[in-house]
């Protein structure tokens, strides 16, 4: 027997189905929230880098359909998670020798990121912090791991890399003095 829907709120309810009952994004499952149309999808994969850079900037991220999307893409706990294990594996890897563990640019400057050991471990931290929600610090977080203009692919300097990471971890934290609190004395 055929379910018999009728009209609602957001399309069509099952029959019996309390027509009054208030509904909100927090109550709605993720699958039913509004998403994005397929092109502000393409569009926003397409101008990530750029649009990384608007939000670090401090670009309001309600301005365009595609600042939302890339915002929301950045707070997501598993994006989060995925950026500190990169930068996690991009360290483990330096001090083993080995090839590097992403997939990406295959230029990883492994002299600077050798000497930002700590500073690169900070950051990882402060990514898997679920406390901290800092969209110019998670923007400028992915623009170093994930783009292959970054200083941890193209550093001819280690002062680039240890500038940027200052750079990010200041955004997360704006009362920041130069040492994360939570990095112990000497890089031993």
């Amino acid at each position: 027997m055929p379910i018999t829907m009728h009209p609602g709120r957001w399309g069509v309810i099952p029959i019996g189905a309390a027509r009054n009952v208030t509904h909100d994004a927090s109550m709605t499952p993720r699958s039913l929230q509004k998403r994005p149309r397929w092109r502000a999808r393409l569009r926003t994969a397409w101008r990530a880098a750029e649009l990384d850079d608007a939000l670090t900037s401090g670009e309001d991220p309600l301005k365009t359909e595609e600042l939302a999307l890339r915002a929301s893409q950045l707070v997501e706990p598993e994006k989060r998670a995925a950026l500190a294990e990169s930068l996690e594996q991009i360290v483990k890897q330096v001090a083993a020798g080995g090839p590097s563990p992403i997939p990406g640019p295959k230029i990883l400057r492994r002299g600077p990121v050798a000497r930002n050991r700590r500073g690169l471990q900070a950051l990882a931290r402060r990514l898997r912090d679920e406390r901290i929600h800092c969209l110019p610090g998670l923007a400028m977080a992915d623009r170093l791991i994930s783009f292959g203009d970054s200083p941890l692919y193209m550093a001819l300097d280690p002062l680039q890399l240890t500038h940027r990471i200052e750079e990010t971890l200041a955004a997360f934290e704006p009362g920041w003095d130069g040492q994360p609190a939570d990095v112990p004395g000497g890089d031993g």
